[in-house]
């Protein structure tokens, strides 16, 4: 199998978007089908993975507590296992009302440096969304924002990706975007992201095993997309706690 990160694809080995943490939601509801998903990234090279659940109002369960618990477990099943990648764990937090008491509380699941990962809603942008993202940067986290691929009002709005810019967010592409799994419109709008350079970060926005392979054989054996995404430069090293 292809290794999914190699320096002949698009040369990092940091996955910085996954939902593989059991239990969580969306993600694998059996710890086996976890670990499946581990094992793959292991094989294509990839040496760090963040796990990052969903936070969000419609999803209770997934506290900051709870979900350090449970990958307090994974982890134990990871090393049982004698799978090599090295687990870490983010979150995924939505921009809903519940967000700025979470921002309040200074409890956020975050990469290195304080970035946190924001999930934006699909179809609207939501009303106080320079207030949230002047609020976390005034508590000192720098907001990263995922797949803008994915936002309608968000990813031809070029004023709005140069203005969250200079406020000092960062950019995400998941993989599985570029794959056609959410529709061509999506591909297309992934395309004229990394063409405009307004990526920092890529992650594959995996829940499953056949994401993953349908990531490696729809884009990854694609010699355009594997060019754009070489081009892109991407940060993920910086994820690194080598580097922090």
């Amino acid at each position: 199998m292809n290794n999914l990160f190699s320096r002949n694809k698009i040369n990092i080995d940091i996955e910085t978007h996954c939902h593989i943490l059991p239990a969580t939601g969306c993600d694998p509801e059996f710890t086996n089908q976890a670990l499946d998903v581990l094992v793959i990234f292991q094989s294509y090279g990839v040496n760090t993975v963040y796990a990052t659940p969903h936070v969000r109002l419609t999803r209770p369960s997934n506290t900051h507590e709870s979900i350090l618990k449970r990958a307090e477990v994974f982890k134990k099943q990871v090393a049982e296992n004698k799978i090599k990648v090295k687990l870490e764990i983010a979150a995924e937090y939505y921009a809903d009302d519940g967000l700025s008491d979470l921002i309040d509380s200074g409890n956020l699941l975050t990469y290195p440096q304080s970035h946190v990962l924001i999930e934006l809603p699909l179809r609207s942008k939501p009303d106080n969304l320079d207030d949230i993202i002047k609020k976390l940067c005034a508590k000192g986290y720098k907001p990263v924002i995922a797949h803008p691929e994915l936002h309608h009002y968000l990813r031809y709005d070029w004023q709005m990706i140069a203005d969250l810019k200079e406020q000092g967010c960062l950019f995400q592409i998941n993989l599985i975007n570029m794959a056609g799994y959410f529709g061509e419109d999506v591909v297309i709008a992934a395309e004229n992201l990394l063409r405009s350079k307004t990526y920092d970060l890529a992650g594959t926005g995996a829940h499953s095993r056949e994401q993953l392979q349908l990531i490696n054989e729809q884009v990854l054996q694609n010699r355009n997309y594997v060019t754009l995404l070489r081009n892109a430069n991407f940060k993920n090293k910086m994820f690194s706690y080598r580097n922090c």
